[in-house]
């Protein structure tokens, strides 16, 4: 419109971010989602952790829109996502602005804005203050980290360091012409990327076919680190170079198969990098993973996780149980040196959260903590990372089933989840995000005031009355096995879809009334092994050994349990 093409130029003198709703009918739930992530974040002030041993994957497409139906699966292998602007098939600013939403829409993970100049390798062709626009708009945008080009004038790379806010900047140069660098030539071009250390990251990636460029780069990277405590990435771009890949600590740019392309000569895929850090020692080779809560006596989780340790090769890892409602015991164990990782359930997934060091966007929205990993700072300090992989389990699991069902009837299906607890937050922010299903996502909790503290956080609605309940394609209980009876059977005779997280020897209560009545089931025990998997995946830094730990957890719950035909496909796979 006229007034805001008008008001425009004076929002943008006056905001430090920005936040665009693509469209109110398709993503106002999603965008609400992602404001309040955003507002956190700025709140909070504090930019990201920088972390050791990190893989970024490079997102070469040409529009986001190509990338959603595999961002889950390209994330598993990252740490970080690049969002190439440069690649775009239009980098201008608006365009720019969409497409990185639309990428935020769909990812969890941190996302680092690149612009990269045609003279550095990229495809960007426009003058330096097109650049810094961009630039400036992934600032704006909240993007945890942005890429500045060394070769730019001092007066616009000062302002935009002066102007980062909460972003880490991460000063860059690229050579692809094959010049052989000296330590010397490294170690200047490392000091001048500091900015007079107003740079939070540096990085030099220099194209060669020499092997012996990698002695270089790795000398200069160490002697920087050591002299100016400022994270180094220091990359030899080629075949010749793979290594520099392998044993970079910091945010290692990476490939990934779904990519149209590669974003540099010599780009690996993030598993062949994760595979070769752990065969070449890079990762430590010992460490102790626990369960933490009660009861937990009858866990499958040690099983699964031990056994896709020894898959991994890893002989010296362990899972364990530690087994306590105390918020303090389970501290002292997560405090040990040798503390890899652990699984949070019942009743310390809340209690751990304000404990943890960092939080992923998941964790911190959901409010509680189901996955603790150990990570090291640049200073070489321990950091805890809660995440939460219950609701990725249970976003997986019902979005393929109500994706089924509307093949077949054509219907979205309305939701409900029973339950207010913490295994409810990770429901029910997993139910916003299921396509197909009808919003608001309905909630019923027996003490109804627990269910009116969530509701409003995900947008949903109280219910009081189960039995007045009609039409409900998708339901998700939280509750204990002993809690069933709250669920009429009227519910269960529509035959919806029905995740019942509680499991037990001979079948969950609820788990056997819906088998009865012929609802489409997900069982305790699916969710249990399917969050498992990529509490695998975040631990080791390897697609999860699914077949091992598919067997191990039918093993465990033996035949009565009828997951080896739950998980069939698992299995032919291990056999």
């Amino acid at each position: 419109s006229v007034a805001w093409k008008r008001r425009e130029p004076l929002y943008l003198q006056c905001c430090t971010h920005e936040f665009l709703i693509l469209s109110p009918e398709g993503s106002g739930d999603m965008g609400h989602e992602q404001l309040h992530t955003l507002v956190q974040r700025a709140v909070a002030g504090t930019p990201m952790a920088i972390l050791q041993d990190t893989v970024t994957i490079s997102l070469t497409f040409s529009d986001m829109r190509q990338a959603l139906s595999d961002i889950a699966d390209i994330e598993k292998g990252a740490d970080v996502l690049e969002f190439r602007v440069d690649l775009l098939s239009d980098y201008s600013v608006n365009n720019a602005r969409a497409q990185y939403t639309l990428l935020r829409q769909a990812a969890t993970l941190p996302v680092i804005w690149t612009v990269r100049s045609k003279a550095q390798g990229g495809a960007f062709t426009g003058s330096e203050q097109e650049m810094f626009e961009l630039l400036s708009l992934g600032v704006r945008m909240g993007a945890e980290f942005v890429d500045l080009e060394g070769n730019w004038s001092g007066a616009a790379k000062g302002g935009l360091l002066k102007k980062k806010g909460m972003s880490r900047i991460i000063a860059s140069y690229h050579d692809f012409t094959d010049k052989y660098y000296s330590t010397a030539e490294i170690s200047k071009i490392f000091k001048d990327l500091q900015n007079g250390g107003q740079s939070d990251i540096v990085k030099v990636a220099i194209k060669t076919p020499k092997p012996s460029q990698l002695a270089e780069m790795e000398y200069a990277v160490q002697t920087f680190m050591a002299q100016y405590k400022t994270p180094a990435v220091g990359l030899c771009m080629g075949a010749a170079g793979k290594l520099s890949r392998v044993i970079n600590r910091y945010l290692t740019f990476s490939t990934h198969p779904a990519m149209p392309g590669k974003a540099a000569p010599g780009q690996m895929f993030a598993e062949e990098v994760r595979r070769l850090k752990l065969e070449l020692g890079q990762l430590p080779s010992r460490q102790e993973f626990f369960l933490f809560g009660s009861p937990i006596a009858k866990s499958a989780s040690p099983a699964m996780h031990n056994a896709a340790f020894q898959a991994c090769g890893l002989d010296e890892w362990t899972y364990g149980r530690c087994e306590t409602e105390d918020i303090k015991v389970a501290m002292e164990t997560i405090n040990a040196e040798a503390f890899g990782g652990g699984s949070v359930t019942i009743p310390l997934k809340e209690e751990v959260l304000p404990r943890m060091d960092m939080l992923t966007d998941a964790a911190r929205r959901i409010g509680a903590v189901n996955t603790i990993t150990v990570k090291r700072a640049a200073d070489g300090s321990r950091v805890l990372v809660g995440d939460n992989t219950d609701w990725v389990a249970i976003h997986r699991l019902v979005e393929e089933r109500v994706a089924m069902r509307r093949l077949r009837t054509g219907k979205s299906q309305r939701a409900l989840l029973v339950g207010a607890g913490g295994t409810a937050k990770a429901a029910i922010y997993a139910l916003s995000k299921v396509k197909g299903i009808e919003k608001p996502v309905l909630i019923f909790n027996r003490t109804t005031a627990r269910a009116e503290t969530l509701a409003p956080e995900f947008g949903a609605q109280v219910v009081t009355d189960l039995g007045a309940l009609g039409d409900i394609g998708v339901i998700v209980s939280t509750i204990p096995p002993d809690g069933h009876t709250v669920i009429p059977d009227a519910l269960l005779a529509n035959t919806p879809i029905m995740l019942d997280a509680s499991y037990m020897p001979g079948g969950a209560p609820l788990s056997n009334r819906a088998t009865a009545a012929g609802c489409d089931l997900l069982v305790g025990p699916h969710m249990l092994f399917e969050q498992a998997t990529y509490q695998s995946e975040r631990w080791v830094g390897l697609r999860a050994k699914r077949a091992v730990m598919a067997e191990a957890i039918a093993k465990h719950f033996g035949a009565t349990s009828n997951l080896d035909q739950v998980l069939a496909h698992e299995l032919r796979s291990a056999r």
